[in-house]
């Protein structure tokens, strides 16, 4: 027999509400819970309570100003390890949610109906293919219903048109906001709902005081009659009554009535005391808003120091926790819209909370005596005032560096000296006599030549071509190498670089709070790997394009050839990873320095970031600059190796400060066109393999070709 407990504790299937949380019989359109019958009254009362309007007027103006960004979440869950997104749909659809409102308009908009009614919705336009939102229209919270249900709480909503059409929503086509109202989950409440009293009060007391005015300026009266009128001759009063005394021109002029007396009212002004109501309903609903004086522009006994505090306290108190409840929307209901492509992604905004001026002194100072410990320690001081962010013009003085030793050139050995002489015996315990510049030349003589000796060329061809070399111009070449260097270096900072540094930031405060050492640091460079392999062969493909046009010109018909972003993925990967522990090392030496036994993990981490943040990007250049003339040269060379043989002759042309090693082989015969073995040998990674400058060789060849010249009178 099957258990009555076990099936009241069996686990639920489906995620229902675990308990009804409407009337099965008021599920469905509005119910019990849902209604909103005064919803036009709260919503028409911001234009007839100036106190109202200012008040709602500002709320929603200064949520509206509010600087938005969508970012990709962190792995440690923290704010400043995130990285902003500045390409998507769902930014560019937050930035203008429909054609006929900016964000600004949008957001002010709906921020009117939530200060107004406590709540307000978002109707999703959708691309019926994709599923993906496209529009965001603000409505009226008291058109949309919802359609309630006791365990699954909510079904969908329904829109009731001007006209009275009913529009069935699904819940992926409204987006709710509201400010939860204790007695109704489905719906909101504002303050306006608690002030609806007091709303009329000062709304009938601002016309009492028109109808004052317009009747005569007095408060009213009775005409007091005797004998009973006819209907002439009441009428007759009546008007002669208006004509004279009717309206503030007439205010104070004598009456004259024929048969009847004046009585005054019992009630004056002063005895109603209008003023002190105005000013009783205008402190009621400032107080239900929570906002001050200040911030609606009354000024009375308000000082600076006042008034940057109620600006403070207005922004933290009433604009943060509606742009809470927005950033909410977005992340819980906008975001899921996009799919599992955007499960990272979350929106935020940027503070309205003004920067309090006493932190700001202490930051200049504590900025101060930073660059100061900079400056000393070596660091150049404009360059310091610019990484802190401190003001220009500041001067910096350096302690003063200490002469540096006197150069001792020990005099030439004297060869006609006796072995025998005891002055020549060296003195074991003197320190070694510093070597010459051509000492240490003929010491290393050699030592530098890591290429093969340059094979004769065949007959016909002379071993040196320097006109031949010089007729093929190699400036476009230069010019297409500069601008995809420029066009890297950005992408490498923006992107590699800033990635590097936030995993080296991390892992240094993880290493500073656990009291570890920082020799393991090590990057991620499978994605900086990537974007050089890609950058390389794109550049490549230009190369070989002008090798093409360079033999054109010596009328000579050669087919593009280069290698693609596989074949170019091993060196990309080299300069990646050099790159990346370039970094790794120079950041945890960077830590050690100044990591000290009481030191605080973020302080070490800020440290780090503005560390690596001032390093010269002269290493990278030089690293990026050489894969692309890797990849340039590799593509010349496939390129000039598929036509007709010709020769092949280095040029220095394009290296704008050539060294001993590149003047030697500048115009040089290297091998036929057909020979790419030879030309690798001197050209295996980008420039010359003995360029005294290595990445930042800018040498390569060029062909020519002559018209009685083939591959069998060359050999």
């Amino acid at each position: 027999m099957r258990s009555l407990i076990g099936t009241l504790t069996a686990p639920r299937i489906r995620n229902d509400a675990p308990v009804p949380l409407t009337s099965r019989h008021a599920a469905g359109v509005g119910g019990f819970f849902g209604s909103r019958s005064n919803a036009v009254s709260e919503l028409g009362a911001m234009g007839s309570v100036g106190t109202l309007f200012a008040i709602v007027n500002r709320t929603s103006n200064s949520t509206a100003k509010a600087d938005w960004h969508l970012y990709r979440k962190a792995k440690t869950g923290k704010k400043e390890d995130r990285v902003e997104v500045t390409s998507h749909a769902a930014l560019d659809l937050w930035n203008k949610p429909n054609p006929f409102m900016p964000q600004q308009a949008f957001i002010e908009t709906f921020q009117q109906h939530v200060d107004l009614t406590g709540e307000t919705d978002w109707v999703v336009s959708r691309n019926e293919r994709f599923n993906l939102p496209l529009e965001l229209w603000p409505v009226r919270p008291d058109r949309i219903l919802p359609v309630q249900h006791p365990t699954k709480f909510l079904t969908g909503y329904v829109y009731s048109s001007p006209d009275g059409e009913q529009v069935p929503l699904g819940l992926n086509e409204v987006i709710q906001l509201k400010m939860p109202n204790p007695l109704d989950p489905y719906r909101g409440m504002g303050p306006v709902q608690a002030l609806l009293t007091d709303l009329d009060a000062v709304r009938y007391s601002a016309e009492w005081n028109r109808n004052f005015f317009k009747n005569s300026a007095e408060p009213g009266g009775i005409i007091e009659v005797e004998d009973r009128l006819s209907d002439p001759e009441f009428d007759e009063m009546s008007m002669r009554w208006n004509e004279q005394h009717k309206g503030v021109a007439n205010a104070h002029r004598v009456a004259i009535i024929e048969r009847a007396k004046w009585v005054t009212a019992t009630f004056s002004m002063k005895d109603m005391q209008f003023a002190e109501l105005r000013v009783v309903g205008r402190d009621t609903i400032m107080e239900a808003f929570g906002i001050s004086k200040t911030a609606l522009g009354i000024s009375d006994g308000v000082n600076r120091a006042v008034a940057m505090t109620a600006k403070s306290l207005f922004a933290e108190d009433l604009i943060e926790p509606r742009l809470e409840r927005i950033k909410g929307a977005l992340n819980n209901r906008l975001l899921p819209m996009y799919g599992p492509n955007a499960v990272d992604l979350e929106f935020d905004y940027d503070s309205p909370v003004p920067a309090d001026a006493d932190e700001e002194n202490a930051e200049r100072n504590s900025k101060a005596q930073a660059a100061q410990q900079y400056v000393a320690a070596g660091y150049d001081g404009d360059s310091v005032a610019v990484a802190l962010d401190l003001p220009a013009g500041l001067v910096w003085e350096k302690p003063a560096e200490p002469p540096p030793p006197p150069v001792i050139v020990p005099a030439a050995p004297d060869d006609t000296q006796p072995d025998d002489n005891p002055s020549a015996t060296p003195d074991p315990t003197a320190p070694p006599a510093a070597a010459t510049t051509q000492q240490l030349l003929a010491k290393f003589a050699g030592t530098l030549r890591n290429a093969p000796p340059l094979a004769p060329p065949p007959d016909g061809w002379p071993e040196r071509d320097v006109a031949a070399v010089a007729a093929v111009d190699l400036g476009p070449v230069q010019a297409a190498w500069e601008a995809a260097l420029a066009g890297l270096l950005k992408h490498w900072q923006n992107s590699v670089v800033a990635g590097w540094v936030q995993q080296l930031v991390n892992a240094i405060r993880t290493a500073v709070g656990a009291g570890e050492g920082f020799t393991a640091l090590t990057v991620d460079t499978r994605p900086g790997s990537e974007i050089l392999a890609d950058a390389m062969a794109a550049f490549a493909h230009t190369a070989a394009g002008q090798a093409v046009a360079e033999a054109a010109e010596q009328a000579v018909t050669l087919a593009p050839v280069w290698p693609t972003a596989a074949d170019l993925q091993a060196a990309a990967s080299n300069i990646a990873t050099f790159e990346g522990q370039r970094y790794a090392l120079t950041a945890g030496r960077e830590a050690a320095r100044v990591t000290g036994p009481d030191a605080d993990a973020d302080t070490i981490a800020e440290h780090i970031a503005a560390f690596l943040g001032e390093l010269s990007d002269s290493p990278s250049t030089a690293a990026l600059g050489g894969a692309l003339t890797d990849a340039q040269n590799t593509a010349r060379l496939q390129t000039l190796s598929g036509g007709p043989v010709g020769a092949i002759y280095a040029s220095e042309q394009m290296d704008s400060a050539t060294c001993a090693p590149c003047r030697e082989i500048d115009g040089r015969f290297l091998a036929l066109t057909d020979d790419q073995a030879a030309v690798y040998a001197l050209y295996p990674a980008g420039g010359y393999i003995d360029c005294l400058g290595r990445d930042r060789c800018r040498g390569t060849f060029v062909g020519v070709w002559r018209s009685d010249t083939s591959k069998e009178n060359a050999a």
